[in-house]
Protein backbone atom coordinates (compact mmCIF):
# COMPACT_ATOMS: atom_id res chain seq x y z
CA UNK A 1 0.00 0.00 0.00
CA UNK A 2 0.75 3.73 -0.91
CA UNK A 3 -0.22 6.44 1.40
CA UNK A 4 -0.33 9.90 0.48
CA UNK A 5 -1.39 12.96 3.24
CA UNK A 6 -1.27 16.55 2.03
CA UNK A 7 -2.27 19.43 4.10
CA UNK A 8 -3.15 22.54 1.91
CA UNK A 9 -3.38 26.38 3.49
CA UNK A 10 -5.52 28.49 1.96
CA UNK A 11 -4.68 31.89 1.16
CA UNK A 12 -7.41 33.47 2.42
CA UNK A 13 -11.11 33.07 3.11
CA UNK A 14 -12.39 34.68 -0.33
CA UNK A 15 -10.59 31.31 -1.90
CA UNK A 16 -13.19 29.06 0.37
CA UNK A 17 -15.95 29.01 -2.62
CA UNK A 18 -13.18 28.10 -4.75
CA UNK A 19 -11.59 25.25 -2.60
CA UNK A 20 -14.95 23.90 -2.22
CA UNK A 21 -15.51 23.65 -6.06
CA UNK A 22 -12.46 21.95 -6.31
CA UNK A 23 -12.49 19.35 -3.77
CA UNK A 24 -16.42 18.45 -4.69
CA UNK A 25 -15.06 17.52 -8.63
CA UNK A 26 -11.72 15.93 -7.00
CA UNK A 27 -13.98 14.03 -4.53
CA UNK A 28 -16.10 12.86 -7.34
CA UNK A 29 -12.84 11.53 -9.67
CA UNK A 30 -12.07 9.66 -5.85
CA UNK A 31 -14.94 7.89 -5.56
CA UNK A 32 -14.23 6.18 -9.39
CA UNK A 33 -10.94 5.17 -9.21
CA UNK A 34 -10.26 1.56 -8.64
CA UNK A 35 -6.93 2.25 -7.33
CA UNK A 36 -7.77 4.09 -4.00
CA UNK A 37 -8.47 1.97 -1.16
CA UNK A 38 -9.25 4.81 1.26
CA UNK A 39 -9.24 8.39 2.00
CA UNK A 40 -9.93 10.81 4.62
CA UNK A 41 -10.13 14.48 4.62
CA UNK A 42 -10.04 17.04 7.77
CA UNK A 43 -10.81 20.64 8.03
CA UNK A 44 -9.50 22.77 10.08
CA UNK A 45 -12.12 25.96 9.10
CA UNK A 46 -10.80 28.43 11.80
CA UNK A 47 -7.49 28.41 10.36
CA UNK A 48 -8.73 27.61 6.23
CA UNK A 49 -6.03 24.43 6.65
CA UNK A 50 -7.79 21.34 5.00
CA UNK A 51 -5.89 17.91 5.89
CA UNK A 52 -5.68 14.26 3.47
CA UNK A 53 -5.19 11.20 4.10
CA UNK A 54 -5.67 8.23 1.43
CA UNK A 55 -4.27 4.73 0.76
CA UNK A 56 -3.83 3.40 -2.71
CA UNK A 57 -2.78 0.35 -4.67
CA UNK A 58 0.45 1.38 -5.67
CA UNK A 59 2.27 4.69 -7.20
CA UNK A 60 1.01 4.38 -10.41
CA UNK A 61 -2.41 4.16 -9.46
CA UNK A 62 -1.74 7.20 -7.41
CA UNK A 63 0.09 8.87 -10.71
CA UNK A 64 -2.74 8.00 -12.77
CA UNK A 65 -4.84 10.02 -10.25
CA UNK A 66 -3.08 12.46 -9.72
CA UNK A 67 -1.99 13.75 -13.55
CA UNK A 68 -5.91 13.35 -14.71
CA UNK A 69 -9.55 14.40 -14.68
CA UNK A 70 -10.47 16.72 -12.24
CA UNK A 71 -7.11 16.64 -9.97
CA UNK A 72 -5.19 18.04 -12.78
CA UNK A 73 -7.06 21.06 -12.77
CA UNK A 74 -6.74 21.47 -8.91
CA UNK A 75 -2.98 21.07 -9.40
CA UNK A 76 -3.44 23.89 -11.80
CA UNK A 77 -5.68 26.34 -9.76
CA UNK A 78 -2.98 24.94 -6.29
CA UNK A 79 -1.03 28.50 -6.63
CA UNK A 80 -3.96 30.73 -7.36
CA UNK A 81 -5.88 29.48 -4.06
CA UNK A 82 -3.03 27.94 -1.65
CA UNK A 83 -0.12 28.99 0.26
CA UNK A 84 2.57 27.01 -1.10
CA UNK A 85 4.81 27.50 1.84
CA UNK A 86 2.38 26.47 3.99
CA UNK A 87 0.93 23.44 2.10
CA UNK A 88 2.89 19.45 2.42
CA UNK A 89 2.53 16.79 0.44
CA UNK A 90 4.02 13.41 1.28
CA UNK A 91 4.27 10.34 0.55
CA UNK A 92 4.83 6.88 1.68
CA UNK A 93 4.89 2.66 2.16
CA UNK A 94 3.58 0.28 4.53
CA UNK A 95 2.44 -2.85 5.03
CA UNK A 96 0.51 -2.49 7.85
CA UNK A 97 -3.09 -1.04 7.87
CA UNK A 98 -2.47 0.16 11.30
CA UNK A 99 0.68 2.53 10.17
CA UNK A 100 -2.18 4.33 8.29
CA UNK A 101 -3.15 7.10 10.90
CA UNK A 102 -3.94 10.70 11.63
CA UNK A 103 -1.29 10.82 14.18
CA UNK A 104 1.62 9.25 11.44
CA UNK A 105 -0.02 11.99 8.50
CA UNK A 106 1.15 14.50 10.75
CA UNK A 107 4.11 13.20 12.19
CA UNK A 108 5.31 13.21 8.41
CA UNK A 109 4.16 16.35 7.46
CA UNK A 110 6.00 17.87 10.10
CA UNK A 111 8.87 16.22 9.37
CA UNK A 112 8.97 17.16 5.71
CA UNK A 113 7.91 20.84 6.64
CA UNK A 114 10.75 21.10 9.43
CA UNK A 115 13.15 19.62 6.70
CA UNK A 116 12.49 21.73 3.75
Amino acid sequence: MVIVATRLQLQSWLKLPRFFRINYAVTRQLKSDPGLLSYRLKADFLHLRFSTLSVWQGDPAIDEFVWSGNHQGAIAAFDEIADRGRSVFVRWQTANPQDVTWEEARRRLSAVRSSG
